[in-house]
């Protein structure tokens, strides 16, 4: 026996107390969503039936009390196929990888982070699937670079919480500019309200959402958005693209178990050219088993003019879609 098979043994081990030690003291937890459809869609007359991904994901996290009110903590997340158990992209963690230091101060974060304008704002307003799959907001513009990220979160003063945030372009990214994002949300009774701003190169967006419950059983949604230098067909800067006004207005009524989902978007015209134009609408429903596990069926479908291309990165492209699903959070 070498000394490297006596070695391998005893730093697995090593590495196991480790984690274990991590585990008890620091609250390590491991979470994600297994979220599955069966859809038939039809796509530029195209019709296509088949198992689907929406978004499925799983984590690590945790978190180390270091006194006197700091804390340091960490996420790493890593997107999924749960229709063929690929990797959504070619590196892992591919979602978020973040450590941060918080206290009194506030919070402090770095790594690769989603932006928070887009969780003040859009996340909210799309709630009948989590923003996933073929019923996803196509018309939202993510002004946002998530990699190389800095950002500070304000304490919470008065219900408003406001962070702000910048990742570095490090001589590689495209656009060669460091992206900026701005994110705020405030809480007042039974209304709600989100502020996102994303800066990145010739990107800009700006995004205002309210959320009213006006009792357990309706909730009313609405964001407002205005962006310019955006590809919505392939999520990407482009300084040609005009400035365009997006609307989107959603509604959920809950009984008991059982929710009713109405979400439709509107995109006016670029740069105030004719038939660039497009309706997004989405009817849905679910079903909570639990708090972890739901089943759902969705309709929906993106209308496109003569020149717009949302959701299809063909221009006058049209899509329909009609699925059935289950989303289970671990």
């Amino acid at each position: 026996m070498t000394l490297r098979t006596l070695c391998m043994p005893a730093a697995a081990c090593l590495a196991a107390l480790s984690f274990s030690a991590l585990a008890h003291d620091g609250g390590l937890q491991i979470y994600g969503r297994i979220n599955t459809s069966v859809e038939r869609s039809t796509e530029d007359h195209a019709h296509t039936s088949g198992v689907r991904n929406n978004e499925s994901f799983f984590g690590f996290r945790g978190s180390e009390d270091l006194g006197g009110g700091l804390r340091a903590g960490f996420i790493l997340e890593n997107g999924f196929e749960s229709d063929t158990g690929a990797n959504t992209d070619s590196a892992f963690f591919n979602r978020k990888s973040e450590v941060y230091l918080a206290g009194d101060f506030g919070m402090l974060r770095m790594g690769r982070i989603i932006s928070e304008a887009y969780y003040a704002t859009a996340d909210i307003v799309n709630a009948h699937n989590f923003d996933t799959g073929t019923s996803a907001d196509a018309l939202y513009a993510f002004v946002s670079n998530g990699a190389n990220h800095l950002s500070y979160r304000a304490p919470t003063w008065n219900h408003l919480t406001v962070e702000i945030g910048t990742s570095l372009h490090e001589k590689s990214a495209e656009p060669a500019r460091n992206a900026w994002d701005l994110a705020a949300n405030y809480e007042r009774g039974d209304w709600s309200f989100g502020l996102g701003y994303g800066d990145w190169g010739p990107a800009r967006q700006a995004t205002l959402r309210a959320t009213y419950a006006l009792n357990d059983s309706w909730t009313f949604s609405a964001y407002h958005q205005y962006s310019r230098g955006w590809d919505h067909a392939n999520y990407a800067v482009d300084a040609s693209q005009g400035g365009r006004h997006t609307t989107r207005l959603a509604s959920i009524y809950t009984q008991g178990a059982n929710e009713y989902h109405v979400n439709v978007g509107y995109a006016g015209k670029a740069a105030g050219q004719g038939d660039t134009q497009a309706l997004q609408w989405t009817l849905a429903y679910n079903h909570n088993f639990s708090k972890l596990t739901k089943v759902y069926a969705l309709f929906t479908r993106i209308h496109n003019r003569d020149q717009a291309s949302y959701g299809t990165g063909v221009q006058g492209g049209d899509l329909r879609s009609f699925g059935v699903g289950i989303r289970q959070y671990f």
